[in-house]
C-alpha cells in the first residue's frame, strides 16, 4: 500500500515520457552545443534524447551549467584536450546521468571543491537536473534532500524525493490497519491465485520453462501485498521486501534485502551467490518447521512462521547470514547444496503435503532490475539464472511483485529474451509462466444491499466502497479515529491523493501533459478504449492507476482500462475543469492518439460528445454550488467533493444557454413535460462501456455509483445513455418504476440525412430499452457535428428554434427532443475548447505523418492517397 509513484527520471538507459509540446527553433544550435560539450558521441546522443523529453529551457540550462563546470576545471572537450581532461569530462557526464554514483563527501574531496560551495552547487544542479528534471524547479525540495537523492541509484533517489514531498495522508497506523482488517472475498481472490501458483510449481521443468517464477501485475493500491499476507495462511511464504534503504513507506524493507541486492560480486559469481542464498534461506526455513510440534494446526504454524521471518526481533536474519557464510566455503557446489536442502523441504511434515511448498514473494521487485554498471547484467537476470537451478517439480516457486515494473521487465516475450530461446536445431522454445493479474479485489467492499433511499445515493462513505478497497478502508479509519470532524475534508484529501496517483506526479505545480496523463484523466471520466500502442497500456497500469484487463506476455499484448471508480472520477473531473488549458491539452493528446489509429476514428465523434456532456454536467454542478456559496462566504476555499444531483432542467439550460421553458422539445405533451421538468434528476460524473442493452434496472444501478453509459457499437438508436430519476419529494424510497433516461445519438458526417428521421428512431422501443414504467417521459438529444443548421426564412439569430429537431412521422408524447448542429450549438464551451474539439471530430488517421522525417516514405504514402481536391 506504499505510495509508490513512478516519476519521470532520466538516465541513458531509463528515461520516462516527459513530453515537450512546443519544439524549439534552436534545435540545431542545441545539437551543435551538445556535440561540442560531450566527450563521446554516445553521451551526445543520450543528451539529445533527454532534450526531447524536457522543456527547452531545461535542456539549455543543463548545457550552460555543464560548460561552466568544464571551464572551471579547464576540461572543455577539444581535439587537443589532454587525456586527463577528457576522462574528467566523461566522468562528470556519467555522474550527472547517474551512470556513476559517488558519495557527496568523496566527490567534493576528490574533485577539490570542499571549500568551494558555489561549484558544489553547480555540480549538484547539473546532476539533479539531468536525473530528476520534473523535480528540478520544485522549491519544496531542500539542498540536503537533493544531495541524498544524488548519492543513490536513480530509482532510490525518486523514493527519497517522493517521501520528502508526500503529505501525511497515509499515516503508518492507517496502513497497518489495512493489513490487519478483515479480508473480504478470500475465495474469489486468494483461492484461484493460490491454485494458479501451485499449478505453476508442479509444472516447473527446466527443459520446458526458463525458471520457476512469475510476476504479479496490478495497479497501485489494489492489494498485492495484502494478498501475499493471505497466501501466507495457506502455504509457506518467504517474504522479502526490496524497498530502498531511505524509504519510510510500508511495507518495511526486509533485512534480507541487503543480501538480495548484493553489489560486490558480479557475473557468474553472483549467480552462484544467489544459489547459495536461496539454499541458506530454505535451510533456515526447514529448521523452523522441523522444530514445530506435529500436533499444531497447520495454519497456526504457517502464521507463526510468517511472523517469525518478517520480524526484526527474531534470529531468522542472523541464522540466514550464518548459514550463507558457511556455504561460501563449500565442500559441495552451490547447485548440490540447493538440491540437498530442496529434498529436505519435501520431507518436512508441514510442507510435504502440498504441491507448492515454499513461495518466495519478492515485493518492490523492480530494484532487481538495477545494473551495477551499464555493462553488467541486471541482478534480476542473475537471480533468475539461480532460480533455474531449482529441481524440477520441487514445489519451490517465486512471485515477483511490484506496481511500477512493466510486464516486459519480468515476463519478456520469448522472442525478446535470448536466454529463453531454443538450444540447437531441434530444441523447443523455452516458455515462461504467464503473469498473474486477476487480483479480484475490485468492488469487494460494496455491500450486498443496494441503497434504498434517495439520500443514500450521495453518501461519501457508500461511494468510496466502489473500486479498490483502499479508499473505503482509509475513510473508515479516519472516521473511527475522529481525525477530522468534517467528512468532506477527508474526501478532499483522498481526491487529491487519487489525483496524484492518476497523474503520477507530486502535484507541485502543473505537471507536463503527456499522452499517458491525458488518458489517465479522460479514462476514469469519459472512457477511452486503447486497442493499439502497447507501451501506453503498460504505462497506464504501471504508473497511472489503470487496471489490466488482459495480458499476454507471449504476444506482448496488454489491454488496460479504467473501470468505474467514483473517487477517481471526482479527482479527474475536478482537475480537468479547473482550467480550459488542462482540458484542451487532454483533448489535443486524445486527437493525437486517435490520429495514430490507437482509437478508431469512427469513435472520435462519440468521444467528443462525452467530453461535451461531462463539461455540461460539471458546469451545472459548479453553477449550483456557487449560488449558496456566494450568499454565505464567497471567500471559502472550494473542496473537492462528490457531485450533487442536478435537475434535468438545469442540465438542459447549460447545454443550450436557454431557459428550460423556452426550449422546443418536440412532441412531448404538457403532462409528460411537467413530470420530466418537475421531477427529473441526474446524478453521474463518468461514463462506462455497456456491453448490453440498457434497462431501467441497470440504469438504477448506474445511479448507485454516479455513472452514465457508453453504449456498445451496435446499440440501436443511442450512443450514450444518461440515467434520469423522476424524484417525487414526498417519496424518499428508490423505485425502479421512477427510472427513465436521456439518450444521445451522435453523427459525425457532413451528409447526415438521418436527422430527418431521428425523432422516430430515438425511442425506447427502437432502442430496445426495457422500461418498468413505459409511460415515463424521456429525453432524446441528437448531436450532428458536421451538418450546419437548416436555414429558415426570417430566422432570428440565436433563436431557440435552432435546437428544434425535425418532426417525425409518428410523434411520441413521452419524448422531449433537441438537436445540436455543430460545436457552435454549445455556447457554454470556451472558444479554445471548441477549437480542440473541432480538431478531434475532424481527425483521420494520417498515414503520411507516420513516416516522420522519412521523405521517401512520405512521398510514397502521398502517391497512394487521393487528395481532397481530387475527390471533389
Amino acid at each position: 500500500m506504499y505510495l509508490t509513484r513512478k516519476i519521470a527520471a532520466t538516465t541513458p538507459t531509463q528515461l520516462r515520457d516527459h513530453k515537450n509540446s512546443t519544439p524549439s527553433r534552436s534545435n540545431f544550435n542545441l545539437q551543435k552545443e551538445s556535440k561540442r560539450l560531450h566527450p563521446s558521441n554516445s553521451q551526445h546522443k543520450n543528451f539529445i534524447f533527454f532534450s526531447k523529453q524536457v522543456s527547452p529551457h531545461l535542456a539549455k540550462k543543463y548545457l550552460t551549467i555543464l560548460e561552466q563546470i568544464f571551464k572551471y576545471y579547464d576540461a572543455v572537450p577539444t581535439s587537443s584536450s589532454p587525456l586527463t581532461s577528457t576522462l574528467f569530462a566523461s566522468l562528470l557526464v556519467d555522474f550527472s546521468t547517474g551512470e556513476t554514483i559517488l558519495p557527496w563527501t568523496r566527490l567534493t574531496y576528490q574533485w577539490r571543491i570542499v571549500k568551494n560551495v558555489s561549484m558544489q552547487n553547480k555540480i549538484m544542479q547539473l546532476a539533479f537536473l539531468r536525473r530528476f528534471p520534473i523535480y528540478f524547479e520544485n522549491d519544496k525540495i531542500n539542498h540536503q534532500v537533493r544531495i541524498m537523492a544524488l548519492e543513490v541509484p536513480v530509482h532510490e533517489g525518486l523514493i527519497i524525493l517522493e517521501t520528502a514531498l508526500e503529505p501525511s495522508i497515509l499515516a503508518l497506523d492507517t496502513i497497518q490497519k489495512g493489513y490487519v482488517s478483515k479480508y473480504v472475498g478470500h475465495d474469489k481472490i486468494v483461492t484461484p491465485i493460490l491454485h494458479t501458483i501451485s499449478d505453476y510449481a508442479t509444472k516447473w521443468q527446466k527443459d520446458t520453462y526458463l525458471a520457476p517464477y512469475t510476476s504479479l501485475i496490478g495497479p497501485t493500491m489494489i492489494g498485492k501485498t495484502r494478498l501475499l499476507m493471505q497466501l501466507a495462511e495457506e502455504v509457506c511464504v518467504v517474504y522479502i521486501c526490496l524497498r530502498p534503504l531511505n524509504s519510510t513507506g510500508e511495507p518495511k524493507r526486509s533485512e534480507l534485502a541487503s543480501e538480495m541486492l548484493v553489489k560486490s560480486k558480479l557475473g557468474a559469481d553472483t549467480t552462484d551467490y544467489y544459489v547459495r542464498l536461496i539454499a541458506a534461506i530454505l535451510s533456515v526455513t526447514v529448521v523452523f518447521f522441523q522444530s514445530t510440534s506435529k500436533e499444531k494446526d497447520r495454519r497456526e504454524v504457517l502464521l507463526e512462521w510468517y511472523k517469525h521471518h518478517t520480524s526484526t526481533n527474531t534470529d531468522f536474519y542472523s541464522s540466514v547470514q550464518s548459514d550463507l557464510k558457511s556455504k561460501m566455503n563449500p565442500k559441495r557446489t552451490p547447485i548440490s547444496q540447493l538440491g540437498h536442502v530442496v529434498n529436505e523441504v519435501g520431507k518436512t511434515h508441514i510442507l510435504h503435503s502440498t504441491p507448492l511448498k515454499v513461495l518466495f514473494a519478492i515485493d518492490e521487485a523492480r530494484t532487481l532490475l538495477d545494473k551495477p554498471n551499464s555493462l553488467d547484467p541486471s541482478l534480476f537476470y542473475l537471480f533468475r539464472r539461480a532460480l533455474r537451478t531449482v529441481k524440477d517439480s520441487s514445489g519451490i516457486f517465486t512471485l515477483l511483485v511490484d506496481t511500477t515494473s512493466r510486464v516486459s521487465n519480468f515476463n519478456p516475450r520469448a522472442i525478446d529474451d535470448p536466454s529463453s530461446r531454443a538450444l540447437g536445431l531441434r530444441g523447443n522454445p523455452i516458455k515462461m509462466f504467464p503473469p498473474i493479474y486477476e487480483l479480484r479485489t475490485f468492488d469487494r467492499m460494496v455491500p450486498s444491499n443496494p441503497p434504498q433511499q434517495w439520500d443514500e445515493l450521495f453518501s461519501p462513505e457508500r461511494l468510496c466502497k466502489y473500486g479498490i478497497p483502499f479508499f473505503s478502508l482509509y475513510l473508515q479509519a479516519e472516521v473511527e479515529d475522529d481525525v477530522v470532524e468534517n467528512t468532506g475534508t477527508i474526501i478532499h484529501s483522498m481526491a487529491r491523493f487519487a489525483l496524484r496517483k492518476l497523474l503520477c506526479s507530486d502535484m507541485a505545480g502543473s505537471p507536463a501533459m503527456t499522452d499517458a496523463r491525458a488518458l489517465a484523466l479522460l479514462g476514469p471520466t469519459i472512457g477511452v478504449p486503447l486497442y493499439g500502442r502497447a507501451h501506453l497500456n503498460v504505462e497506464l497500469t504501471s504508473s497511472h492507476a489503470a487496471h489490466s484487463g488482459y495480458i499476454n506476455s507471449e504476444s506482448g499484448h496488454q489491454h488496460s482500462f479504467y473501470p468505474s471508480q467514483p473517487i477517481y472520477a471526482v479527482a479527474a473531473n475536478h482537475y480537468l475543469h479547473q482550467s480550459d488549458k488542462t482540458l484542451v491539452s487532454c483533448i489535443n493528446s486524445l486527437t493525437t492518439i486517435v490520429s495514430k489509429g490507437d482509437v478508431t476514428t469512427g469513435d472520435a465523434g462519440e468521444l467528443a460528445s462525452r467530453i461535451i456532456l461531462l463539461c455540461a454536467m460539471s458546469k451545472t454542478v459548479a453553477d449550483m454550488k456557487k449560488a449558496p456559496k456566494s450568499k454565505t462566504n464567497p471567500s471559502v476555499v472550494e473542496q473537492i467533493t462528490f457531485p450533487d444531483p442536478i435537475p434535468v432542467t438545469k442540465f438542459l439550460e447549460t447545454l443550450t444557454g436557454l431557459p428550460a421553458n423556452e426550449l422546443p422539445l418536440g412532441a412531448i405533451d404538457a403532462d409528460h413535460k411537467q413530470k420530466l421538468f418537475q421531477h427529473g434528476m441526474m446524478f453521474w460524473n463518468h461514463f462506462r462501456y455497456c456491453s448490453h442493452r440498457p434497462t431501467t434496472e441497470s440504469l438504477l444501478k448506474c445511479m448507485y455509483r454516479g455513472l452514465a453509459l457508453q453504449c456498445r457499437p451496435n446499440q440501436e438508436a443511442f450512443d450514450q445513455v444518461l440515467p434520469i430519476y423522476l424524484k417525487d419529494k414526498s417519496e424518499p424510497n428508490l423505485h425502479e418504476a421512477n427510472m427513465t433516461f436521456c439518450g444521445i445519438q451522435v453523427k459525425n458526417r457532413k451528409d447526415d440525412s438521418q436527422v430527418r428521421d431521428s425523432q422516430d428512431d430515438m425511442k425506447p422501443e427502437k432502442a430496445k430499452i426495457s422500461m418498468m414504467e413505459e409511460d415515463n417521459p424521456y429525453l432524446a438529444l441528437y448531436f450532428t457535428f458536421q451538418k450546419p443548421p437548416p436555414r429558415k426564412p426570417n430566422e432570428v439569430t440565436g433563436s431557440q428554434n435552432k435546437y428544434e429537431l425535425p418532426c417525425g412521422q409518428i410523434p411520441d408524447c413521452r419524448q422531449a427532443s433537441l438537436v445540436f448542429y455543430g460545436l457552435e450549438s454549445f455556447h457554454f464551451l470556451s472558444p479554445t475548447v471548441k477549437e480542440a474539439l473541432e480538431k478531434l471530430i475532424n481527425v483521420r488517421r494520417d498515414i503520411i505523418s507516420l513516416h516522420g522525417k522519412n521523405e521517401l516514405g512520405r512521398d510514397f504514402a502521398q502517391e497512394l492517397l487521393l487528395d481532397d481536391d481530387y475527390m471533389v
